[in-house]
């Protein structure tokens, strides 16, 4: 695979991270692919021997504790949905838990096989084709929005990542590249980093080899990748913080969780943990809260 496997996987563990944040609580409904919302994006490094030596694209762990396999596809072929058996039968072993395979194809795909059956194994994907959609009025659209500085939805980030499979007059890889070049213009960096983590995670399982460099050229990867590391090591502590706060009070937690959900500095982060690891009562933790958000929010205005 060579290259292209040190793309898809090196730093493997960030970029995915990154693409959980992004993905999580999204449903897909608005491509057909009616499933509870995204908790987390799960590892795909499964115990089998691959075809190809090629993994599963992805895997995301659902709201309802079953398991979404999405692909993604430039060409229909049966012998892939033998793979994506293979993928799923591993999988099943792993977590014991219901998998719904969705294979979401280019513009260049108008029709699939959805089911195969195997004597008495019938196997069922759903197809999403991605010729139904407007890539070049989307983009469009998605500038406009961005450079309006106006909020993105739900629908607007899915698009964005899915744009370079779209129907358009532009080849993929180009419109791969239009693509983080347009995420890069998002002026929130949490949200420019995640959308673009995730732009070149999954248009690298289709983007052309020679595209590859000049893609993480024009998305600046190491900045990316320095930046959703940070992203990272902040979630992991609001995560630990919300975690200690679940174990001393369980639902009276919930509102002091959103707002640890607010700090994005990890010196207070973790010097908030250490002070709550010593209150006693929750008036206490809600002020410590308050006072960490509060010096939050000074250090902001004196950086301005």
């Amino acid at each position: 695979m060579g290259k292209r496997a040190d793309v898809a996987y090196a730093n493997y563990d960030i970029i995915f991270r990154s693409m959980t944040e992004q993905f999580r609580e999204k449903a897909l409904d608005f491509y057909g692919i009616n499933t509870a919302p995204i908790v987390r994006v799960v590892p795909t490094d499964l115990p089998i021997i691959t075809v190809n030596d090629r993994r599963m694209d992805f895997m995301f762990l659902l709201k309802d504790d079953t398991y979404l396999h999405l692909e993604f596809q430039t060409v229909f072929s049966e012998k892939e949905l033998d793979r994506f058996l293979q993928y799923d039968v591993s999988a099943y072993e792993k977590y014991k838990k219901p998998i719904q395979t969705v294979v979401i194809y280019g513009a260049d795909v108008d029709h699939a096989t959805e089911v195969k059956k195997y004597g008495s194994v019938t196997y069922e994907t759903k197809a999403v084709f991605m010729k139904d959609y407007d890539g070049d009025q989307i983009i469009l659209d998605l500038w406009t929005k961005i450079e309006n500085g106006e909020e993105l939805t739900d629908v607007d980030e899915l698009n964005l990542i899915f744009l370079p499979l779209m129907k358009s007059i532009v080849d993929r890889s180009e419109r791969a590249i239009e693509t983080v070049e347009l995420a890069k213009r998002i002026k929130n960096q949490n949200q420019q980093v995640k959308l673009m983590s995730t732009i070149i995670a999954i248009s690298d399982k289709f983007i052309d080899e020679e595209y590859v460099e000049k893609l993480m050229e024009v998305a600046s990867m190491a900045r990316v990748l320095r930046m959703a590391e940070e992203r990272g090591r902040i979630s992991e502590s609001q995560n630990a913080i919300k975690y200690y706060l679940d174990s001393r009070f369980g639902l009276e937690a919930k509102s002091m969780k959103k707002e640890v959900e607010q700090l994005m500095d990890l010196e207070l982060l973790h010097h908030l943990l250490q002070r709550l690891y010593r209150a006693e009562t929750r008036k206490e933790m809600t002020t410590l809260i308050q006072e960490a958000l509060e010096k939050q929010e000074r250090w902001s205005q004196s950086a301005e």
